[in-house]
């Protein structure tokens, strides 16, 4: 069968798979976004997908890394084929609770400030709907979803690329809510946690000062030598820190003082230069307290790296689909939370991703699909999807799911996240990705194209994990 006949084909199949189940997946994604909960603890969430992926004839394995109880694995297999992956997240964020309402009424419970519960369940309903056609055209190979917790901080995928749940994808499709819909070929910055405790002795600052030894010293004298170090380091790196611990009492000579560092860069191998000489000065410091000092790694992900392939073959796709088609009513309640919001403000919004048509900051929701992939251009946030890029060929598609200008986390986006403007966009990205997913198990040309130019990447900057061995997830606390 003609390759094209096979995708027009996929196309309805996927099509109609989700015309049936639209409902289930409100539902499911309403539920998520109602628990709310928090990294590392999503076990209800993990409970509510896992059940509807076992009932679409997913085979479920979890209990895979040490300390990480909400990540799983949900596999289906047609024979021996290409093996494609897709990403579930579901994590919420601490207090960001909001009621479905066009104005500000915060709930103080937790809040999906970054639309995880719309990313959880579009990566399922991606996963579910290729599989569906899969069967039904008799298309060989395997779709894998992966349950992954605690993107909030906690950077789960980095442990899980660091053992091996990762090995032996073909591909990989993913998508991100955002407030406008494109397919990316940006990358992100790679960035580092990283706490350093300094152990002094103390004593009485006013009686016996002599005898104490000042972890805080220690702290501070370190920052100043970062920020010498500043003057010497590649521009685009930022290095942002904060005193967490600083001592008790004015009088009282501290004996435990922290400082804690991100230190971000478009490549981690400029990470990795900047923070082994941040060692250097905080061991140097602790020689000249006479203190000494602990590194505590507590996160790390690499910069994201996109796939022209696979990034044209989304676009395509996406095209097929179309955007997001918003009611009226939509556009009335998006207007209304967008209130205080200038059409210049929109319009740098819409700059970040490339976007500069004037027209778009007129309105409060993003109605098109922008060609501009931004290529060349990094994006200046983190994610620990970057890891899992640098498994596998990868394309990344965001989907306006949210109101023009208003950010992630933010009460805009929980609100968005749990109505129909966000589900909109889930229905989008779901269709996409799935369809991408067909193009690249029945493609072996594309394939072949994604993975020599990822291939070529590794060859120049091979990939090394940026955390240690003996380190454990959840371990900040």
């Amino acid at each position: 069968m003609d390759n094209s006949v096979k995708m027009e084909q996929a196309e309805k199949c996927i099509k109609d798979w989700f015309a049936k189940n639209e409902d289930k997946l409100v539902k499911l994604s309403k539920h998520i976004w109602e628990l709310a909960e928090l990294k590392f603890n999503e076990f209800e969430s993990v409970k509510a997908l896992t059940s509807f992926l076992k009932e679409m004839g997913f085979t479920i394995k979890d209990n895979l890394v040490e300390n990480m109880p909400t990540a799983f694995i949900a596999e289906w297999s047609n024979g021996k084929g290409p093996v494609i992956a897709t990403l579930g997240e579901y994590d919420a964020l601490t207090n960001l609770g909001h009621e479905i309402a066009d104005t500000k009424k915060p709930n103080g419970k937790n809040g999906h400030g970054c639309g995880h519960n719309l990313l959880g369940v579009g990566s399922l309903s991606a996963a579910v709907s290729a599989k569906e056609a899969m069967q039904a055209l008799d298309i060989k190979g395997t779709i894998r979803y992966y349950g992954c917790p605690a993107e909030e901080g906690g950077g789960a995928k980095v442990f899980m690329v660091r053992d091996g749940l990762f090995d032996g994808i073909d591909a990989l499709v993913r998508w991100h809510p955002l407030n406008v819909t494109y397919v990316s070929m940006s990358p992100s910055l790679a960035l580092y946690s990283i706490r350093y405790q300094f152990h002094g002795k103390t004593a009485h600052a006013g009686v016996n000062p002599h005898l104490g030894r000042s972890a805080l010293d220690a702290a501070l004298l370190m920052d100043v030598g970062v920020n010498y170090l500043r003057e010497h380091i590649p521009t685009n790196v930022r290095v942002h820190s904060i005193i967490t611990k600083g001592g008790d009492a004015p009088n009282i000579v501290p004996e435990f003082a922290e400082i804690w560092y991100y230190v971000r860069a478009p490549k981690k191998v400029d990470v990795d230069d900047v923070v082994a000489r941040m060692e250097k000065i905080a061991k140097g410091m602790a020689m000249a307290t006479e203190t000494t000092v602990t590194v505590k790694m507590i996160s790390a992900s690499s910069e994201v790296l996109p796939n022209q392939a696979i990034c044209d073959s989304m676009l395509k796709n996406l095209q097929k689909i179309g955007p997001p088609v918003f009611t009226d009513e939509e556009k009335a309640f998006a207007k209304k939370m967008n209130e205080g919001l200038s059409t210049a403000d929109k319009a740098k919004s819409l700059l970040m991703f490339g976007i500069t048509d004037p027209s778009a900051a007129e309105k409060d929701l993003y109605d098109g699909i922008s060609l501009n992939m931004t290529k060349g251009v990094i994006t200046p946030y983190s994610t620990d999807s970057g890891d899992v890029s640098w498994q596998t060929p990868t394309g990344q598609v965001f989907i306006a799911s949210q109101t023009i200008g208003t950010a992630n986390h933010s009460w805009q986006q929980v609100v968005c996240s749990g109505m129909s403007i966000g589900e909109k966009g889930m229905f989008c990205a779901g269709k996409t990705m799935a369809l991408t997913a067909v193009d690249i198990l029945t493609d072996p040309d594309l394939l072949a194209k994604a993975k020599e130019e990822y291939d070529a990447v590794l060859k120049q900057y091979p990939y090394s994990s940026p955390l240690p061995p003996d380190l454990k997830p959840n371990s900040e606390e």
